[in-house]
């Protein structure tokens, strides 16, 4: 007959909870985040800006989504749902700026239309923030700021 072994115990614990790390210690995701600048334009506007640019740099847009409800079948709370994505009408891109400080930068904001015609010309002063993608405890952080440009084409710093 074995005897219990709480050597044996320990070392089995050890394994499962990471090796040492115990059972608070994190896994992190190898990914980091784009230093740079966030650009939202608000509908209606969005459908007549056919060019973006921040600081005279072109800023590619996209057209912004959103998760609504799908189907969910009747019966208990543990039935599954599923979502779908939705155009909002609204447009969204990225410019990315290497060397990005965390400090207060002024940059201008020029939209136009297809036919060249300027929509909004503003500046504005924005302060960026880190941002980590996977936590300050993760690492990869860096600075990013946001720009809002409202249906009314006012110009505001994305919170």
């Amino acid at each position: 007959m074995r005897k219990f072994s709480p050597a044996l115990a320990l070392a089995g614990l050890a394994l499962l909870t990471g090796c040492g790390g115990g059972p608070a210690s994190v896994a992190c995701p190898a990914m980091a985040a784009r230093a740079g600048i966030g650009l939202d334009i608000e509908a209606p506007l969005a459908a007549k800006v056919a060019k973006a640019t921040l600081d005279g740099k072109d800023v590619p847009l996209d057209e912004s989504t959103a998760a609504v409800p799908s189907t969910c079948p009747t019966g208990g709370p543990d039935q599954p749902c599923s979502a779908k994505m939705v155009r909002t009408g609204a447009k969204n891109g990225f410019l990315d700026q290497a060397g990005l400080k965390l400090e207060p930068v002024r940059l201008s904001v020029r939209l136009t239309d297809a036919a060249g015609t300027v929509l909004v010309d503003k500046d504005i002063q924005l302060t960026p923030k880190e941002i980590f993608p996977a936590g300050a405890h993760c690492g990869g952080g860096q600075p990013q700021a946001g720009v809002l440009v409202a249906a009314d084409g006012a110009v505001r710093q994305r919170p």
